[in-house]
């Protein structure tokens, strides 16, 4: 009985049932008041026939009424007569008792009326026969009950006409009952079928299939069902295919950018990472719990700690990994209604942070100590000079002489260090215009050409072209290849060579400075660009150098969109080279 449609014709054949129980029994019931009364009346008027025959007019009993052989011998139809007197006993008729006890005579000598009984079953020759009787008192006029005319008629015929109508109405039932079975299957199909379809409607939909509309039938109950189905399917698909549109979008997003992206369920095992995170971890992917991911980069980390933390908290580990720093926030989710159901953790690599707090520190350190070192010089001369030194002329010349180098030293780090301030903060103006580059790298080089002659150096310029063109601030590039091709007279030896030259292909023009001076090693090759880096400070400074010129050339190459870098090799001389786009 799982199957509504089952349910329904179960339902139809109750109600069938029921209305024709109640139909029957209201019919029979009907049947057999009316066939009683049709017998009371009889019974009620062959009573008075007989009272009119034994009762004169004036009340009294006639004489000889005995007599009327002719209208008690055998009896009426299917009706049989007695008299009985006031006790109940037989006065006239022929029966098997002395004596009528029934409830009907006891009411009719009590009451003085007429009294009609219920059917009863008589045993006559082995058969049980249904009879009804009938008891009419004959009152005498000093109010005494003197005889009972008592009237048994049979009800057999109504018994099996009522039988025979049950029969009927059993057999009708069971007719409308098939009938009802037949046609309530059909009418249930009708009505289960287009239900049956929106259930497979609703599986597909629950595996994923919302393209498939069903058929609108009728426009009843049924067809609005229909119709609203088709409409939910639609806004189904509508907003998953925002909600697929959304979280491709989020896995776009989580997929490239730059952080590192852990998820873990509350057991440790690893739900979903980004590329990112593999790399910042270094592993394969092949580890699939926090213990083992962790631990293959070196790290131990305890995940039970991270899963007890607070709501809305968030926890920071900073871990180093090879070479880099990573910064690791770890959070908890899925805990408003009860315990945590995972954490996630965020990878941040801060190496470059790392490192340019380490850069921010060095550069204050090394302002200090260039400042420093030149007002030490500075004082101590001067109280040297306040202590009597004075007195000796040349003595006194040669501490004023020191005197003005180191405070010209300060002056060129001051100004200088307000140059690369200005770049920082993009406050120098640059007057980019087009110019010849040959002929401005060619007026640098000789200009430079008298610094070359003092130590006996040859330097030669080389193009194979009179005129390249570039958009940059001449002023400033100017600026830029005399702090490059003065470094490489500075740090090349005496009856060394150095060579400029420039080039171009398709996308860039190149300058290169090239000496045949100490080189500098290769692991200082990437930071000769940096603040205050020297490869060997104490000669930098015996030369003059403030630590700040290829920086401050870098900054202004970058200004241009272009590049500044250098390759060396120790011993041989480094070349630095210039390239500024087209």
């Amino acid at each position: 009985m799982k199957s509504i449609q089952w349910r329904l014709v179960f339902i139809y054949l109750t109600l069938v049932l029921i209305v024709m129980i109640s139909s029957g029994t209201f019919i029979l019931w009907q049947i057999q008041h009316h066939e009683y009364s049709k017998i009371n009346n009889e019974l009620s008027d062959m009573a008075d026939m007989i009272k009119n025959a034994i009762i004169s007019e004036d009340g009294s009993i006639q004489s000889g009424w005995k007599d009327l052989s002719w209208f008690w011998d055998g009896s009426f139809g299917n009706k049989k007569i007695y008299i009985l007197d006031s006790e109940g006993n037989i006065v006239i008729g022929e029966g098997d008792q002395e004596q009528w006890n029934t409830r009907v005579v006891y009411q009719a000598i009590v009451n003085k009326e007429p009294s009609m009984g219920n059917p009863i079953l008589i045993l006559e020759r082995g058969y049980a026969r249904e009879y009804i009787d009938y008891a009419y008192p004959l009152v005498l006029p000093n109010n005494q009950v003197q005889y009972i005319i008592y009237i048994r008629a049979s009800a057999q015929e109504i018994a099996e006409n009522i039988a025979k109508i049950t029969n009927i109405i059993l057999v009708a039932s069971i007719w409308a009952l098939c009938i009802t079975m037949i046609f309530g299957f059909y009418f249930a199909k009708t009505l289960t079928g287009p239900i049956k379809i929106l259930t497979a409607k609703a599986k597909e939909m629950a595996e994923g299939y919302l393209d498939h509309k069903i058929e609108v039938k009728s426009s009843d109950e049924i067809g609005q069902l229909t119709r609203s189905f088709n409409h939910m399917a639609e806004e189904l698909s509508q907003m998953i295919l925002a909600m697929s549109s959304e979280k491709n979008k989020l896995e776009t997003v989580i997929t490239h950018m730059a952080d590192g992206i852990l998820a873990f369920d509350r057991k440790g095992m690893l739900i979903h990472a980004n590329p990112a995170a593999y790399e910042m971890l270094r592993t394969s992917g092949e580890e699939k719990y926090f213990y083992d991911i962790f631990k293959s980069a070196g790290i131990e980390l305890h995940f039970n700690d991270f899963l007890k933390m607070k709501p809305n908290s968030i926890k920071q580990h900073i871990m180093m990994i090879g070479d880099k720093y990573i910064n690791g926030c770890f959070a908890v989710y899925g805990r408003e209604k009860g315990e945590a159901e995972g954490v996630i953790l965020v990878l941040q690599d801060v190496t470059e942070q790392k490192e340019l707090e380490e850069m921010r520190k060095e550069f204050v350190a090394n302002v200090s100590h260039e400042l420093r070192t030149p007002l030490t010089t500075v004082k101590s001369y001067t109280e040297t000079l306040l202590d009597g030194a004075l007195e000796e002329k040349e003595l006194a010349v040669s501490f004023l002489q020191v005197i003005n180098h180191e405070a010209d030293r300060m002056t060129a780090l001051v100004q200088d260090l307000l140059e690369l301030s200005r770049l920082d903060n993009k406050q120098v103006k640059f007057n980019i215009r087009t110019v010849n580059l040959a002929q401005l790298v060619a007026e640098s080089v000789q200009q430079h050409q008298i610094h070359a002659l003092k130590k006996h150096q040859t330097m030669k310029f080389h193009s194979n072209v009179e005129e390249i063109f570039v958009s940059v601030d001449p002023d400033r590039i100017h600026q830029v290849l005399s702090n490059v091709i003065s470094n490489a007279i500075k740090y090349s030896p005496e009856e060394a060579r150095i060579d400029v030259y420039i080039s171009q292909d398709e996308e860039w023009v190149r300058v290169g400075v090239k000496d045949t001076g100490i080189g500098i090693p290769q692991k200082d090759l990437t930071r000769i660009f940096e603040r205050f880096y020297r490869v060997d400070k104490a000669r930098s400074r015996e030369m003059g150098g403030t630590g700040l010129g290829l920086a401050i050339a870098k900054e202004i190459m970058e200004h241009h969109k272009g590049r500044i870098w250098a390759k060396s090799e120790q011993g041989k001389g480094t070349t630095i080279i210039l390239e500024f786009c087209k």
